[in-house]
C-alpha cells in the first residue's frame, strides 16, 4: 500500500492509530520495520523531527514496490524502470535467438 501524507508531523501518528484500530477488527498488524517512508522536505531540522516521530525506515533515494523502482524524483522513473527493462528484454531476445530450435 502506498500512502501520501500532507502533514508529516501529525499524520503518521494518526495513520498508525487508524491502522491499529483496523488491525483489532481485522486481525492484522503493521510491521513498521518493513514499512518505508520518503521525506519530501528541504528543511533539515524538520526532516530530523519527522524521522524521530515515525517508526518507519526512511528511504534516501528510492524504494522498490511491486517490482517497480520508485525514485524520490519522479523525473527519474523512466531511467530507473523503462531503460533497465528494455535492456533486459533485448538481452533476453539476443540470448534466445542463439538457442537452436528442435
Amino acid at each position: 500500500m502506498i500512502l501520501y501524507l500532507e502533514n508529516p508531523k501529525d499524520s503518521p501518528r494518526k495513520l498508525l492509530e487508524l491502522i491499529n484500530e483496523f488491525g483489532k477488527v481485522a486481525g492484522y498488524k503493521i510491521n513498521t520495520q518493513k514499512s518505508t517512508a520518503f521525506l519530501y522536505t528541504n528543511n533539515e531540522s524538520s526532516e530530523r523531527e519527522i524521522r524521530e516521530a515515525i517508526p518507519f525506515t526512511v528511504a534516501s533515494k528510492r524504494i522498490k514496490y511491486l517490482g517497480i523502482n520508485l525514485p524520490k524524483e519522479t523525473k527519474d522513473l523512466y531511467f530507473e524502470n523503462y531503460k533497465v527493462l528494455m535492456k533486459e528484454i533485448k538481452d533476453d531476445l539476443n540470448r534466445w535467438k542463439d538457442i537452436p530450435c528442435s
